[in-house]
């Protein structure tokens, strides 16, 4: 991308500022061995603060840190969703440059981090991450000594994954220990509560305080919980040795323009987001900056603090001249960038892309949008046709910013790949990879928003516990639009998790037909066809999605399971090592392979992945149970027998252990105990086969 001459010479004298052109930088408050916490609180929109006029506030802890430090009043993201925006946050980058604009998109490891950075200044590093859209596969734990997180997925087997979340209080309370175990040198820890994006996981206690408004009650959680990582900060010593960064990725709708949440909009209540930062001795204290800022001007900022080179991929700036500038004095204001593919991918609409500058909003769409956002900071008086020349301006300066005219295009498909889906009846139907313009003949978001606010209710059913609810009204979204993949794809999970599979299948294989390439349809109807013993179907679709996505370890693992199903024991145990290659802790992974190395005999190593399944979860029937059975074969019937009573335990609903803990109760002479355990297994599973056969091999009676 070629920066216009203009910006070439902001930048110009941006650089001469930070060699001293300035006479306020002369106060620059740089310190190699301060400590740096980052913390960002997903999904906050800056007007929920009170220190950003929001009454009655709700974030006292967050006020006084506005007081004691510097507050940035117009902070603008690049994405109004989670990963994309934490990939600018820390790559100082735009998606367009870094690579990612949508979740579940892995960054490059050819993209420098600021975590990198940090680390090669010789800082202990470590991360704190609330949900599962943030996992380390994604690429953001590079430059992390420690990226804490983990998310065991099987336990969220039929859950949207970015509904996977640990709560904040868990989150803050790792960070804490982590900082007091390692106050003695400087460190850069980065702390990330997903509390705000929900669904809402509030404290009952909090609850009770804001029975109507969980948003803010989650808010003031949150804000609590940093008042409390503060004051941990101040018992170690350590405040006035760190710098204390608050922000966050994007906002919340709240209803605002028809939008619930966020992703869909770039409205201001979706892209502003609050920025602050409290700086040892509380220098610089309560000082507001009024001009545009960009999420990814933080990165810059850090590495200034710390007297680190900024990489040449950085294409943010640092806000030390704005921070250390005398009153009244104004810099050169760089507008701000903000795109969504997000109606585009899911909802067959046009993309979105804004920019923002001191005085206007402009979105650009195939019904263009323009906002003086002083006079109106709703953005509800759209000034298009009052102010043509404006909007004009405005239009060739987000073309200059480099909006793309194909978006992110993915690598060809290969022959062999394709050649399967052909074979699979997946032809004719082209994949969303490319973006094109606003401009284009598709629909504006605005038009659709119809759908996504219907979409979002089904959703709120499905967390409300009303599957059935929400399957009967995706399906009337899908009948109304059968080309909306998101709606497929989620009506078919929803069908999957009432156990009418056969019902999902037809779903995904709707999907399918509108995006061949959709790996993630391909993986469900891997699922519904494995639920369905339908295995060679299964493992066809799992091969075609590890294909379209190699990196997907829980692909693998159910690839594994479909091979084992079938007899194929060596090409599960290679699937298994696959998905372990990837993801070291899959835990489904680990028991699975240890269940097919003792059908082989491979005992030790059947034994080592067991006991491994059982340090990761030692709470999972599952586990004790396949450990029951492991002993009984192996001849060591008393612990078989602690192992299967463990099992009962934790399910005592399961038909598979109460029928194998009745035929090891036979085996060991006791068939008063073995029957009763036989006929509760068949009263649990009427087709459970091993009761029946151990029913009908029971001894007569005398």
């Amino acid at each position: 991308m070629r920066w216009p001459r203009r910006f070439r010479l902001f930048q110009l004298a941006i650089w001469a500022t930070l060699i001293g052109g300035h006479p306020g930088w002369t106060r620059n408050p740089a310190n190699p061995q301060w400590n740096i916490v980052l913390i960002s609180i997903d999904t906050l929109r800056a007007d929920h603060v009170g220190a950003y006029s929001h009454t009655p506030s709700v974030t006292p802890v967050l006020d006084r840190l506005a007081r004691e430090g510097v507050l940035f009043d117009e902070v603008f993201t690049s994405v109004p969703l989670t990963l994309p925006a934490h990939t600018s946050l820390f790559t100082s980058a735009y998606p367009s440059t870094n690579g990612v604009h949508d979740n579940e998109e892995a960054l490059a490891s050819s993209v420098p981090t600021l975590a990198e950075q940090v680390q090669a200044h010789g800082m202990q590093t470590a991360a704190f991450v609330g949900a599962f859209v943030l996992d380390r596969r994604f690429g953001l734990a590079r430059g992390f000594d420690e990226y804490w997180g983990e998310f065991s997925l099987h336990r969220f087997a039929r859950e949207d994954p970015g509904d996977i979340q640990i709560r904040g209080d868990k989150v803050e309370k790792a960070a804490a220990d982590w900082i007091a175990s390692h106050s003695s040198h400087p460190f850069f820890a980065f702390v990330h509560f997903y509390d705000l994006h929900g669904p809402y996981l509030l404290p009952d206690s909090w609850k009770a305080r804001f029975p109507r408004q969980l948003y803010d009650g989650e808010l003031a959680f949150v804000d609590n919980l940093i008042g409390r990582l503060w004051e941990d900060l101040k018992r170690e010593r350590l405040a006035e040795r760190t710098v204390l960064i608050v922000t966050s990725d994007h906002g919340e709708g709240l209803g605002d323009h028809g939008e619930q949440k966020h992703g869909f909009f770039l409205y201001r209540s979706t892209t502003h987001v609050p920025l602050i930062i409290r700086f040892p001795d509380q220098r610089y204290a309560g000082k507001r900056i009024p001009s545009t800022t960009r999420l990814i001007d933080v990165a810059p900022t850090v590495c200034s603090l710390l007297e680190i080179a900024s990489p040449p991929s950085f294409q943010g700036r640092s806000l030390m001249p704005e921070i250390t500038g005398n009153e009244g004095e104004s810099w050169p204001p760089l507008p701000a960038y903000s795109e969504t593919l997000y109606p585009y991918r899911y909802f067959h609409a046009a993309p979105l892309y804004s920019l923002r500058d001191e005085n206007f909003a402009f979105i650009q769409a195939p019904r263009s949008e323009l906002y003086d956002w002083r006079k109106d900071p709703a953005e509800m008086h759209n000034l298009i046709e009052a102010k043509p020349a404006t909007a004009s301006i405005m239009r060739g300066r987000l073309d200059a910013m480099g909006a793309p005219e194909h978006g992110p295009s993915s690598a060809p498909l290969s022959p062999d790949l394709l050649e399967k889906l052909k074979s699979l009846g997946y032809v004719g139907a082209a994949s969303n990879s490319s973006v094109p313009r606003p401009s284009s003949s598709l629909p504006d978001p605005k038009d659709r928003i119809f759908f996504y606010r219907q979409f979002q209710s089904a959703l709120e059913l499905e967390n409300r516990g009303d599957a059935r609810a929400a399957a009967e009204r995706l399906e009337a979204i899908a009948a109304r639009e059968p080309t909306l993949i998101v709606v497929q794809i989620e009506a078919g999970l929803t069908r999957q998790r009432l156990h009418e599979d056969v019902i999902a299948v037809k779903h995904f294989n709707m999907a399918l037909q509108v995006d061949p390439e959709n790996a993630l349809a391909h993986y469900d109807l891997a699922i519904s066809l494995g639920n369905l013993h339908r295995d060679q179907q299964a493992e066809r679709e799992l091969q075609l999605t590890l294909n379209l996505q190699p990196w997907f370890p829980r692909a693998a693992t159910a690839l594994g399971m479909a091979q084992a199903r079938q007899g194929k024991l060596q090409d599960g145990l290679a699937s298994f090592d696959r998905a372990l290659a990837l993801d070291p802790n899959d835990f489904d992974a680990i028991l699975n392979r240890g269940n097919v190395e003792c059908i082989l005999t491979e005992w030790d190593k059947g034994r080592r992945d067991l006991n491994h399944a059982a340090a990761l979860e030692p709470d999972s029937a599952e586990v004790h149970q396949a450990l029951g059975t492991m002993w009984f074969y192996q001849g060591n019937l008393d612990t078989a027998l602690r192992e299967y009573l463990h099992a009962l335990r934790l399910a005592p609903r399961s038909s598979s252990v109460h029928s194998e803990l009745g035929l090891l109760y036979r085996r060991l002479g006791r068939e008063d105990d073995a029957l009763p355990e036989l006929r509760r297994a068949l009263d649990l599973d009427p087709n459970n086969r091993e009761a029946q056969e151990g029913l009908h091999n029971a001894a007569p009676n005398p």
